[in-house]
């Protein structure tokens, strides 16, 4: 897909970027915490509609590189 993708964790009361945006992000999230963060999706092309198919993945990994959460998104330019 012809996009770029970065995101930042958040300071969950007022939303802003806890260090500059990157592709990737390590941290910390203990045991009944709720952490926040910002994605941000820049097109770089045409990205036609197809929910399906088309879609922006985000995974939580832990320290070994198992996946303990995710969540996608369909994504398009306009």
């Amino acid at each position: 897909m012809p996009v770029a993708v970065s995101l930042c964790e958040t300071n969950s009361s007022t939303a802003v970027c806890l260090a500059a945006a990157a592709p990737t992000v390590r941290t910390q999230i203990n045991a009944n915490a709720t952490s926040t963060f910002q994605i941000f999706v820049t097109g770089s092309g045409v990205v036609t509609f197809d929910p399906a198919a088309t879609r922006i993945f985000v995974r939580f990994k832990d320290a070994n590189g198992v996946t303990r959460g995710s969540t996608s998104v369909a994504a398009r330019t306009q």
